[in-house]
């Protein structure tokens, strides 16, 4: 064991619960349920996996205990009616093998309900306009429909007892309905559930409470999430009031507390803490941001740990070094783990067995939250067994191959490198090739243009870079342009071929002027510098000194595009983006577009103009075409185009019937960019069937 982390590894009881140790995984959606909400093999697998990884504690993401209308959207996993127990006991079982313990979330989404079934969301209050974007207005609920809420909640925890787990979680927090009644925001009742005093405001989850203990007896943890704080807005819940609650919920029988935050406005998923710096960190957000090295959440937690004796947890971007340091000052006593263990599920095993270089980097981009928006299963951008695992493996262990072959590998970018370590770690001799001297593909240049502020990609390269070192059946063959006669010389069993799409320019009139620069120049550009300076290094010097002029036009409005965008315009430049498709963000994932659109529409240094036609580019800009046939004179310094990414299939074609088995990933494909989460899931696949 590590000892410097001897805290996270000493174990906690939480009522007749042993926690082998303090991480915990925490309660997230991730939408893979069955059509019908029951549980299938693609949720035992994924959740056998985390448990398998070495938490001490695994909370199963929120269920709901009324279903359609208690779910945010469909399908959630359902706890409303015992003909799912069954299905739910295989789950508890599947945890249960890997040596630790089981909680299940209990939810009603309340005001968060989308009506795709006709429904009309309930709450305790009608709210217009409603509490959070996405929101549909509310109906307020009467007396005795809450009084039919609180037994549904109730209910729902015996089922999960008699479904073999060993405790349940109240979800008191964030959008659901039990924070909506604790929120003076949300809840504008005058009953003995309203805002009027706190004790009302607690009521309905204390009467959750009181009811599920009289149901679950007294050999079933019963514990509660809720919002240590609500911050953007007024009458959001302060600090103060959630200490007051914590203790009412304590007395009502809560085994244990766990605190997460909540937020409106630029505090909007404050729970994600990184996610409230991105594009740029609001002027009253500076303070929450400078403490989330440490810990944003953690001083609101803090405050509920002194006022009550059952166990406290903490969340917010933690890790082991913070989570360490907060368990020994007796901030909390449980780290609640999210996105680390998404990306790696054997974060815990590897922190004990002092692997840390061992283990794979959140790089903090949100597509994991990006699915939420479009109700689609959610998928990490790299680890592409998340969620696959019932198909695939459990990218902890790898099937070892009944024959070895020798791969080659084309290609050294993510794509490459994953099914490069993928098809060693099964056994195979794999050669990894690039044309280029370095490994990462466009990833350096990447993360030179995004900086490390947030989604910081330099973690995954560092991370590949020290996992190919250490594998040795893997060698890089790095500096070498793979041709057919070197695939027929080195007479390889299998091919992967992950060479990256070919980047060609628009025909535009005037595309060969001075005044334009195109992506594939700044690439070549900045690995001169790289020689000498880190991408991470290059960026900050880069708001310094920038050795270009002052008025650019970005051609292109993909995600290329805005992100070079939001990086000239953070460095003082003029900004004019042009898009001749029908709008901007293409390859962006929602979640970011959330949050980049409205900074980029207030920000003065960047205009757009979308659905136009590139007529020509002069020797001081550009002339464009609207919609509707007007022409538009464009002044720029520099015109920076977006090359588009086209078909790169000439090896493949050459080598075709000369390999026994050929593999094809990533941009190479098609005319079309498949992005990184596409890349990653077509080199988890390609390294698995070879």
């Amino acid at each position: 064991m590590a000892k410097k982390f001897k805290k996270l590894f000493e174990p906690l009881k939480i009522r007749n619960v042993t926690l082998k140790n303090r991480m915990v995984k925490s309660s997230q959606w991730f939408i893979y349920p069955e059509p019908d909400g029951s549980v299938g093999e693609r949720l035992k697998q994924f959740y056998a996996t985390i448990a398998k990884g070495g938490v001490g504690l695994v909370i199963v993401e929120e269920s709901c205990c009324e279903y359609p209308l208690g779910a945010s959207n469909i399908p959630h996993i359902r706890v409303d009616d015992d003909r799912y127990i069954p299905g739910l006991s295989e789950l508890a079982a599947a945890i249960h093998q890997h040596d630790c313990p089981a909680f299940v979330q209990i939810t009603h989404a309340g005001p968060a309900h989308k009506s795709v079934d006709g429904q009309q969301p309930v709450a305790p209050s009608r709210i217009d306009p409603p509490p959070e974007p996405g929101m549909e207005l509310s109906r307020e609920m009467t007396l005795s429909e809450i009084k039919e809420k609180i037994e549904l909640y109730s209910q729902a925890a015996l089922r999960v007892k008699k479904a073999g787990f060993d405790g349940c979680e109240i979800h008191l927090a964030h959008y659901a309905m039990g924070n909506s009644f604790l929120s003076r925001m949300q809840n504008k009742r005058t009953d003995e559930y309203g805002c009027e005093t706190l004790e009302n405001r607690a009521r309905f989850g204390c009467d959750v409470l009181r009811r599920t203990r009289q149901l679950v007896g007294p050999d079933f943890v019963v514990g509660v999430r809720m919002s240590a704080i609500e911050l953007g807005h007024p009458l959001g819940t302060t600090n103060p009031e959630a200490v007051e609650f914590a203790k009412m919920f304590e007395a009502a029988s809560a085994d244990y507390i766990q605190s997460s935050g909540y937020g409106y406005n630029e505090f909007y998923v404050c729970w994600a803490p990184d996610q409230v710096v991105y594009p740029e960190i609001p002027e009253t957000a500076k303070e929450f941001a400078k403490r989330i090295p440490e810990g944003s959440l953690l001083k609101y937690a803090a405050e509920i740990k002194k006022a009550v004796s059952i166990p406290v947890s903490g969340v917010g971007r933690l890790d082991y070094e913070n989570g360490e340091k907060a368990l020994k000052e007796g901030i909390i006593d449980m780290v609640w783990l999210g996105r680390r263990v998404m990306v790696d599920p054997a974060y815990p095993n590897k922190v004990k067995e002092g692997r840390f270089d061992d283990i794979r980097p959140c790089v903090g981009c949100m597509n994991c939250l990006s699915h939420l928006f479009t109700n689609t299963p959610v998928q990490c951008r790299w680890n592409g067994f998340m969620g696959r695992e019932y198909e695939l493996c459990d990218g902890i262990d790898f099937p070892q191959v009944a024959k070895k072959k020798k791969v080659m590998v084309v290609g050294a970018g993510p794509g490459g490198m994953e099914a490069a370590r993928v098809a060693a770690l099964r056994g195979h001799d794999v050669t990894l090739y690039d044309k280029e001297k370095s490994i990462g593909g466009l990833l350096p240049l990447a993360n030179f243009i995004k900086g490390s502020d947030f989604d910081d990609l330099s973690l995954a390269y560092k991370w590949y870079d020290n996992q190919l070192k250490k594998i040795s059946n893997l060698t890089l063959s790095l500096g070498t342009v793979v041709t057919p006669e070197l695939v027929e010389k080195v007479k390889p069993d299998a091919v992967i071929l992950s060479p990256g799409s070919n980047s060609v320019l628009p025909d535009i009139p005037g595309i060969d002027k001075f005044i334009v620069v195109s992506t594939g120049q700044l690439k070549d550009t900045a690995k001169s510098y790289m020689k000498y300076l880190s991408s991470e290094m290059m960026s900050k010097l880069s708001k310094m000194y920038m050795p270009v002029g002052k008025r650019i036009i970005v051609l292109g409005g993909d995600l290329k595009g805005l992100e070079a965008a939001e990086f000239l315009a953070k460095r003082g430049k003029q900004v004019t983006i042009v898009e001749n498709g029908d709008q901007l963000g293409k390859g962006m994932n929602l979640w970011i577009q959330f949050k980049f659109f409205p900074w980029m529409q207030a920000n003065p240094n960047i205009t757009a103009h979308v659905g136009v036609t590139y007529e020509q580019i002069t020797d001081t800009g550009m002339v464009i075409s609207t919609q509707t046939g007007e022409k538009i004179t464009l002044e720029a310094d520099m015109v920076m185009v977006m090359e588009l990414d086209r078909k790169n299939d000439d090896l493949y074609r050459a080598i075709q019937g000369k390999v026994p088995e050929i593999y094809f990933i990533g941009d190479a494909k098609d005319d079309e960019n498949a992005w990184l989460e596409g890349t990653i899931s077509d080199a988890v696949r390609a390294g698995m069937a070879v």
